[in-house]
């Protein structure tokens, strides 16, 4: 029954986010003006990561072959994802006044998304209270685990470097009548240092939550959860680096009028917009696949499941 509990709460989180996605998520600007979370192909990206990982990780909860790997990836998304919108609850709260330019308030979307995160935690709890009755809960630290914890920190560790770090900047060149060339930069875009409070707070949190359920992981006595969790953590971790990586140059419509020119004059110039991506992605990126193999080494590693019950047993526990 919890399994099943597990897998509605899920899916009803992924089908949240689809409709957060079609929904107006906010009102931003003096004019308040509308934004959803389709109004560019980067946010798009980030946010189907997300429904897609809450879905994988109800499907698998079904079928008791796959059960354990599907309720671990419960627990981590429950664990994970909600900390993703600190930063959006806050900025809502601390909104300038209406027909100011750092006017911003919620829409329907943003309801919904806050919906898809309650849920997620509701599946989380579900999951732990399943895995708990069937034993696949228990912790059992042992010297391969003290390795495996040493590498989850150093990943995670690798993931607050990057995540500081600025991500990408972008830049425009043109070529004058008399030859000279000159550029701008925008950006650099992400570093922390530059953001306000808000998202410092939520990059901590999600760094926290995510070193906490990984070490969690690495000792437990079921693989299939260990793995389910860390491939979670790892995707949910991986998320702002995949819209990173999708975001698009800006266009010359969308610059000329910050620089008091027209698109045709700039396109006279012959002027062109570079996105150029900085250490701080590439770090983080690379601590991200250090959680994925991480996930893939803990799910094959035999020594770790040697006290495990039968498999016929476990499914019993499961099942109930």
């Amino acid at each position: 029954m919890l399994r099943y509990l597990t897998s509605g709460a899920g899916i009803g989180a992924a089908v949240c986010v689809v409709i957060a996605i079609c929904a107006t998520y906010s009102f931003t600007g003096a004019d308040a003006d509308p934004n959803t979370l389709h109004d560019s192909d980067s946010t798009l990206a980030f946010n189907i990561v997300f429904t897609a990982a809450l879905a994988l990780g109800s499907v698998l909860t079904l079928p008791r072959a796959t059960a354990r790997l599907g309720l671990g990836m419960a627990v981590g998304a429950g664990a994970v994802y909600p900390s993703l919108f600190i930063a959006n609850v806050a900025s809502m709260f601390r909104s300038s006044a209406h027909g100011t330019p750092g006017y911003i308030a919620p829409g329907a979307g943003f309801y919904w998304g806050i919906v898809s995160a309650a849920l997620a935690i509701a599946a989380a709890v579900s999951a732990t209270v399943a895995l708990r009755r069937s034993g696949d809960s228990r912790l059992a630290p042992t010297k391969s685990s003290s390795l495996w914890a040493v590498i989850a920190l150093l990943c995670t560790g690798a993931w607050v470097v990057g995540t500081w770090l600025p991500w990408q900047k972008q830049v425009l060149t043109a070529t004058a009548a008399d030859g000279t060339t000159s550029s701008v930069t925008y950006g650099p875009c992400c570093s922390l240092s530059h953001q306000p409070a808000q998202w410092a707070v939520q990059a901590v949190a999600t760094a926290v939550l995510i070193t906490v359920v990984c070490l969690i992981a690495v000792c437990l006595t079921s693989a299939s959860t260990a793995s389910g969790i860390l491939l979670a953590a790892t995707v949910f971790a991986a998320s702002d680096v995949l819209r990173v990586l999708w975001t698009k140059p800006y266009t010359l419509a969308e610059l000329a009028p910050g620089l008091e020119m027209t698109e045709g004059q700039l396109i006279q110039a012959d002027a062109v917009v570079v996105l150029r991506h900085l250490p701080g992605v590439w770090i983080t990126a690379a601590a991200c696949m250090g959680l994925l193999l991480l996930a893939v080494a803990r799910g094959i590693h035999v020594a770790s499941t040697a006290s495990h019950p039968a498999p016929q047993s476990e499914a019993g526990h499961l099942a109930q």
